[in-house]
């Protein structure tokens, strides 16, 4: 009989909830470690996996044999603990933003690299069930040639959405006050820009227009922004549009954010219509073409069950069943590189060329 693979996960925070579903009673898994810098949150989490063993050292809990090790801790940790992880022989799982520059991912890909580990991208996005049939669709030529594409995210009233403790996003609100990316277009954005990249690929210029804007509490957002690019191969014209309303009661199982996607084509349009919300009463996937509707109603809807798919499949390729880690680590960097375009074309005010692209470089 195989032998189970030892995960264990460190940061043990809200999003804890969702990255633990694909663990659960999985018959290739045995959670052996739970890892987080609150003692009493460590003794809570084990109630989910009694067999676990707890700590505050997250040095320690690499000593104890670990295939796998899951990292859900603020996204500047990121690159240290993956490499420490990776040098003591374990597959690694991060939460994303992978890491918060491009030097960092580079210097995580080269530890996986040089262990001869896996090091995969958590994006759960590009498993939530109506972006995968929508991109199936898109590719299957449903609505033709592909032309332009659109994101909307709108954050609202928070008072009725999931509880998240306010340590868990006073992190976040430093790092966006001090310039190296907020809240909403770096943290929530990565989901936006990672299924951009997952449909079209790279992408070669773009335009940025992020604001700031003070919240209630007295910290600052990134938003509303406005954002549009053009991918390289083919052509296609994207366009996310992010939003506050702060007023508006959102209906969700988890945050309070509405996000919706449409993509054009030659022939028709396909939209998705929800993502981590339940906003509108509507099919959550709908497919135009020849003057006629496609409605899609059955399909898996639940937000969290991305987090699950996600989890299963690299479970699958850690056992051989599946050849390749959605999203590599090169994808990783990909997303955060992408930010940092839009960052820069936001600061300066004008459209910046991928360095690929640009005169003289290949693209």
């Amino acid at each position: 009989m195989t032998r189970k693979l030892r995960v264990g996960i460190a940061g043990l925070g809200r999003i804890f909830d969702l990255n633990g579903l694909g663990y659960a009673n999985h018959p290739d898994i045995e959670v052996a470690g739970l890892c987080d810098a609150r003692a009493e949150l460590v003794e809570e989490r084990r109630t989910a996996f009694p067999g676990a063993r707890g700590t505050t050292d997250f040095k320690e809990m690499l000593s104890w044999g670990l295939d796998v090790v899951d990292i859900l801790t603020p996204h500047p940790l990121h690159a240290d603990m993956a490499c420490a992880a990776l040098a003591a022989g374990a597959h690694v799982t991060v939460q994303k933003p992978m890491a918060m520059t491009v030097a960092e991912c580079d210097r995580m890909i080269a530890a996986a690299d040089g262990a001869g580990r896996r090091l995969k991208l958590f994006e759960n996005f590009v498993f939530y069930p109506p972006l995968v049939k929508a991109r199936e669709l898109m590719l299957a030529g449903a609505i033709g040639k592909p032309t332009s594409f659109r994101m909307k995210v709108v954050i609202g009233d928070r008072s009725s959405a999931w509880r998240v403790a306010p340590e868990t996003n006073a992190w976040r609100y430093a790092l966006g006050a001090q310039g190296k990316g907020g809240p909403i277009v770096f943290d929530h954005g990565h989901h936006m820009m990672a299924v951009a990249l997952w449909l079209f690929g790279d992408v070669r210029d773009c335009l940025a227009r992020i604001e700031q804007t003070t919240m209630p509490a007295g910290h600052q957002v990134d938003a509303p922004a406005s954002l549009m690019w053009r991918h390289r191969d083919p052509a296609i014209h994207g366009i996310w549009d992010v939003s506050l309303a702060l007023k508006m009661r959102v209906r969700t199982d988890y945050y309070a954010s509405h996000e919706r996607f449409e993509i054009q084509g030659e022939e028709g349009l396909i939209q998705v219509n929800r993502c981590s919300d339940r906003l509108l009463d509507e099919p959550v996937l709908t497919l135009y073409r020849d003057g006629e509707v496609r409605s899609f109603h059955n399909l898996e809807q639940d937000w969290g069950e991305s987090f699950r798919l996600s989890t299963l499949h690299f479970i699958d390729v850690l056992r051989g069943r599946a050849p390749q880690e959605i999203l590599t680590a090169r994808e990783g960097r990909r997303v955060v590189e992408l930010f940092h375009l839009f960052d820069q074309a936001s600061r300066e005010g004008r459209v910046v060329t991928h360095p690929d692209c640009a005169a003289g470089g290949r693209g």
